[in-house]
This record gives C-alpha cells, structure tokens and sequence, in this order.
C-alpha cells in the first residue's frame, strides 16, 4: 500500500480538487480546534487514487474507520464521509476515506468501469477467511491493519426502502452479530426516524451482513464489529439522505464518547474557514429544483478558482446551516416550488443570511425566487416580474448584450468575452423590471435582453431590452439573479463562476 502522509506537503491540493475532496486546513490550523489532521493518499499514482484524511483528538478514545462511495452509484455516503472529515472531536480518531471508489463514482456506476460482474464490486472484494482483492481493497484493509480500529463504518445507499421493498435494504442499518452494535444500531435508528413522518421510509435493523463486504470481513475476518448504514435514493434529494447520514454517525460517535461535532455540521470547523480566499458555496437541491439541476450546478460551479460546493436541502436551510457558507445558490426549476420546499422559516433564513452578509445566486427559478412581487418571493432584489400570464415563453437560445459593467464583472474566460452580443440558453426564466420598492436598492443590469421567444401564445415585444441579468446589495449582502442558463450554454460557465467573488461581498 502507497500510505504516504501529506500533512505538511500540500502540493496534492490538485489531486483532492480533482477528485471531488477540498483539503482540510493544515495540521497548524487544526491543533487549534483540539484536533490533528493528516492527509493521505490511497493507491497513489493510479487510476483509483483516493484521498484518506486521519483527524486525532488530543484526548485518548476510540478508533473509528468510516468509507463511503465503495459503489459509484451511491453518492450520499460519499458527500456524508466528505462532510464528517470536516467535523471536531473531542476525543478519538476518526479515520475517513470518502470516496474508495473514485472511477466508479466518476462513472456513476455501481461496479468499477472495465471489470465485469463481482470483479468490479468493491463491496465483494473481501473474502471472508481470505485476502483482499488486489488494488484499493488491499489499502483498504490495510487501515484496518494499521489502525486496528474499535469499528468499522460503511456508508451506503438502497433503491428502495426495506420496510416496503425486502428486495432492497435502502433504510437500514446492517450491522455485525455483537450485542453492542445491536443496541447501537438501534439507538440509532431511534434518532433517524425521529425525524421521517411516513412510517414505510423508517429505518430497519438487520442482522446479515453480506460476504465479501468490508464490513463483514472487519468483524469475521478481525474480530472488529462494524455496520453498514444504508440510506435512500428513492424520491429523496441527495441532501436529505446525506442529512440522515450525518445525523446516524453523530449518533453513533457521541454514545462512544468521541464528542463530534453537531450533526448539522456540513462544513466543520476543519474545513478551511473565511480567513482564506476560498468562497463556500451551497447549492440548494431541495424541492422545485430541475432534475439533475443542483448536480449539474455544483459541477459547474466547482470550476471556479478555490471554491468549495455542497448541496444543502429545505431542512439544512431551516436549521441554521448557512452560517457555514459564503453564498447560496438556487438553480433552475420552479420558482415558487422552491419556495414551498423552503417553507416560511427556511425562506426566512435566507432572507436573514442575504441581509446578514451572505451572497444569493439565483437562476431561472432562483430568479424567480428572488424577485419581491409574489407572496413567496424571498423579495432581495427591487425587481418584479411582468407578463407573468404568459411565464411559459418558450425554451431555446436568445440573443443577449453585455451592459459594460455586466462585461467586465462577468465575461471574463467566456465564449463571448469579445462580443457585445451573443447567445444563451433561456427557459421560461423571469422578464424583469424595477419595482420601485423604497426599501430597496435600485438593482444594477449586467445584461440586457435583445432577442425573444413567443411560445405558448406570449405576445411579441415584452422581452426585448429587458434585464436578463441583475444584481443588487441587499443589507450586508448581496444578491444576483439570471433569468437565463449560462449553465446550460457552451462556453458561458465563466458567467457564473465570475459572479461568486463579487457575491461574496467581503470582496469588492
């Protein structure tokens, strides 16, 4: 195994990039919390290279080694254990490994790309009473050998949850024949499903965990008890399934007495903070956005020079989650079913982060969201939408101009960094005007709309020369809405990207 320490050689920053990972702050910075970090590579040098991060309490505990994204199609346990690395502990070791298998994830597929049936299943790579699979299986349990953990933790999804559908164990806990993890498994589920209101999506305990597995091979193969924690792909956001995540390890580390941090802790405090130039960015993924939208958002955003993503829901909203963020992002989807998701608190919230200092980036239904003249607008722009009989416009591009402002804040590394005018793709996004809000700043025009869509029997001559791209302060904050998708255009995600600094507002 390639197990090389890279707590003070920070040159690997590209490869955590690359595969998904921010770094963590330097083991400097992390003493001051209480805790020691340290950054290793798994497989270093191949195509499965995998980031490993070790956080140790100043103060004796347990030994805890947690892995997710063993099957590439199961990414909340993946965002989890990325989030769980940023955590404090007060006492212990936490040994995490977020993303074991990085091709598959990359390909978004169960099994490994290239190895067919249970060859390229991560999950099957350790026989019971046998060695470990050549390759990332082999480092993985080498962790085990060399940490000699109190418990082994793996985290992943099902397609179906277990209480309805025996054909899938999504929403359970599977844990190792040993009366502590029983009684740990369900005191865990106690706390998952004080929070889940349809009792068919509450969470099972079972017993039997599969051959091959890691978890199984820790507790038959080593003696170590450990469990596997399934969430729930169906109709659930990544968000939520990734909030129970947090919320069953919280669970589980605190009845060890390890201290961890709150399980509302998207960005720990070993993450790196404000006092840096990284820009923490949350996209919203709850109700009313666009399938795929959040996804696709963070991928585009996670492009711009040191800037660190997550996906936030409804719930992480309305809990206070944003006070660990720079700016919130809401993509394209529906505008007031965004805000229904939201509910009266979680859009409360972000009014107060926006007024507050935070950074609001709307997008088609985020623009909408944005705007002051519906009952559900979060009201942080003096912009009010009109022809609103006639939202469904059209889909397709339109011509655009830069406003000089909007150019050189905005057009840098585009496609149409030299053009006055050019093409972008619209989708029913909001027609703006001024509101005239006294209460609110006269918002600024980054770029006008020239061309226009008439589908669906909206008439001609509303669209042309009004605002397609606005921003405002709002409070301490500030906001900026596109009616359009420089997201979904070829050579216009600098668009986006290029609005964040500004957002950011401690930077002018």
């Amino acid at each position: 195994m390639v197990f090389r320490s890279l707590a003070h050689r920070f040159t690997r920053g590209r490869i955590l990039v690359a595969l998904g990972l921010a770094a963590l702050v330097t083991p400097q910075a992390a003493s001051a919390q209480g805790i020691r970090v340290q950054q290793h590579i798994l497989a270093e040098g191949s195509p499965a290279q995998t980031p490993c991060y070790v956080l140790r309490a100043k103060k004796a505990g347990p030994t805890i080694l947690i892995i997710g994204g063993m099957h590439g199609n199961e990414p909340s346990g993946a965002a989890a254990a990325a989030q769980i690395a940023s955590w404090n502990i007060g006492r212990g070791t936490l040994v995490i490994v977020p993303r074991a298998n990085v091709l598959a994830l990359q390909a978004q597929k169960r099994r490994t790309p290239g190895l067919a049936g249970s060859a390229g299943d991560l999950n099957r790579a350790f026989p019971i009473g046998g060695k470990p699979r050549d390759g990332i299986a082999t480092d993985l349990w080498n962790l085990v050998e060399t940490h000699k953990p109190d418990w082994v933790i793996d985290l992943h999804e099902g397609f179906d949850f277990h209480r309805t559908n025996k054909r899938s164990v999504g929403s359970s806990i599977i844990h190792s024949a040993q009366e502590r993890a029983q009684k740990l498994a369900t005191k865990m589920i106690a706390a998952v499903d004080a929070t889940i209101e349809a009792a068919g999506q509450r969470f099972d305990r079972i017993k039997t965990q599969v051959a091959g597995s890691l978890a199984r091979a820790a507790w038959e193969n080593a003696g170590i008890p450990s469990m596997i924690i399934e969430t729930t792909s169906k109709t659930h956001a990544l968000s939520y399934r990734v909030r129970q995540h947090r919320l069953l390890v919280y669970t589980f580390l605190h009845d060890l007495g390890l201290e961890p941090s709150p399980p509302t802790t998207v960005l720990g405090p070993t993450a790196i903070g404000p006092s840096t130039d990284l820009l923490r960015v949350a996209v919203f993924d709850g109700g009313g956005t666009g399938k795929n939208a959040a996804r696709h958002m963070r991928s585009v955003l996670e492009t711009a020079d040191n800037c660190l993503v997550r996906r936030v829901g409804s719930h992480d909203i309305r809990v206070g989650v944003l006070n660990q963020f720079d700016i919130i992002v809401h993509p394209g989807g529906s505008g007031s079913a965004q805000a229904k998701a939201l509910g009266k608190s979680g859009r409360t919230a972000e009014i107060q982060f926006v007024r507050g200092g935070g950074g609001y980036l709307g997008v088609c239904g985020g623009a909408y969201l944005a705007a002051c003249n519906y009952e559900w607008s979060l009201g942080l722009l003096d912009a009010k939408v009109i022809d609103r009989k006639h939202w469904r416009r059209g889909v397709g591009p339109v011509a655009v101009e830069w406003t000089p402002v909007g150019r050189t804040t905005l057009s840098p590394g585009s496609s149409a960094s030299k053009a006055p005018r050019f093409i972008i793709q619209y989708a029913n996004g909001p027609i703006f005007e001024r509101a005239g809000k006294s209460e609110l700043e006269d918002f600024e025009t980054l770029i006008f709309f020239r061309g226009e869509l008439t589908q669906n029997g909206a008439p001609a001559g509303v669209m042309p020369d009004t605002p397609a791209v606005v921003r405002a302060n709002f409070g301490k904050g500030r906001a900026m809405a596109f009616s359009p998708h420089p997201e979904k255009t070829a050579g216009l995600y600098a668009l986006l990207n290029n609005s964040l600094p500004w957002l950011a507002g401690h930077r002018q």
